[in-house]
């Protein structure tokens, strides 16, 4: 199901202009962790005073590009952006062993070691969200603030999320969706004509193409995918399979002393009653809900959602 948002149709939409520019790094290191090494790039100043702000890109076998949109957010503060192992720009051995949820936590202080970042915001969105619940829940020195992005927190509220968002389709789109996914008929065009309305609707609502084509353009078409099957099972409609299968993070929830944002989009595939639900099980919980954004707010509404990160953590440094 998150492996469906890695590997979504780049739509053929209007592309936002002012996203298409791209800074390049401040700082770029490679960073080594269990199974290999990781693509790290910093813009802003490290040493500002400021708390960096840390993001986690979804997937699994997404990329850093998908932050892209915070790149101006480092005129205030350092932002750090990095490659998942076997994603993006970090190596790729493509080894199952290093496919656990544990050790994808583990590269977050890995990248906070090398760069020596003491204190810190952090911002996980979608699979990324699952990596940052885990790890604030450990209680990490140095913490500031934590914001959770269209993060699914259980394998059963998030498959509950999607068969409400397949019934409300238009056209019996869902219906066909379902069928074809248990057919095994993914290649009939009902099939890919249903989910580019899905898509449409609850993931890329706006076109990320200008960003993500340049950036993966010198790795494989298929990098990411082995990755993104191996901890979600890889179905739209079946839920979480994989490593992922029948997992519930919610009890983590209340362990996490960080001040919390659970940001959310209008139309994400977490729903907002989902959102509201973990923003409420958190002891410092704040929820927030980005309209018309779907599950790729970033890109469906950047200027409001760099306005709710910014002064989120920024009423947070101290």
């Amino acid at each position: 199901m998150i492996a469906g948002l890695a590997a979504a149709p780049l739509l053929p939409s209007l592309v936002r202009a002012a996203e298409a520019g791209v800074p390049p790094p401040d700082l770029e290191r490679r960073v080594a962790v269990k199974g290999g090494s990781l693509y790290v790039r910093v813009n802003g100043d490290l040493a500002s005073g400021k708390p960096p702000l840390l993001l986690v890109h979804g997937g699994p076998g997404g990329a850093l590009w998908q932050f892209f949109p915070a790149l101006p957010l480092a005129s205030d503060r350092a932002i750090i952006l990095y490659d998942q192992l076997d994603s993006g720009r970090s190596d790729a051995p493509g080894d199952p062993a290093n496919w656990t949820v544990e050790r994808y936590v583990s590269e977050i202080d890995a990248v906070r070691m090398a760069l020596g970042v003491e204190d810190l915001h952090l911002l996980g969105h979608s699979w990324g969200g699952i990596l940052a619940t885990r790890y604030a829940a450990a209680l990490p020195k140095g913490l500031h603030s934590l914001i959770l992005q269209g993060t699914p927190l259980s394998a059963a509220s998030a498959k509950a999320d999607i068969e409400r968002l397949l019934d409300a389709l238009p056209d019996g789109a869902g219906a066909t969706i379902r069928k074809h996914e248990a057919a095994g008929t993914l290649e009939d065009p009902a099939y890919g004509e249903a989910m580019m309305l899905f898509v449409r609707k609850h993931l890329n609502r706006t076109s990320v193409r200008a960003l993500a084509m340049p950036y993966m353009e010198a790795t494989p078409p298929d990098r990411g995918d082995a990755l993104a099957m191996a901890i979600t099972g890889g179905s739209l409609t079946q839920g979480f399979g994989g490593v992922l299968k029948g997992f519930d993070d919610t009890p983590l929830l209340p362990r996490i002393t960080a001040p919390t944002l659970v940001l959310d989009g209008e139309f994400d595939i977490v729903t907002p009653a989902t959102a509201k639900a973990h923003a409420a099980a958190l002891k410092r919980g704040t929820f927030e809900e980005l309209k018309g954004a779907g599950h790729m707010a970033q890109f469906d509404q950047p200027d409001a959602w760099r306005t709710s990160v910014q002064r989120f953590i920024a009423a947070r440094d101290v």
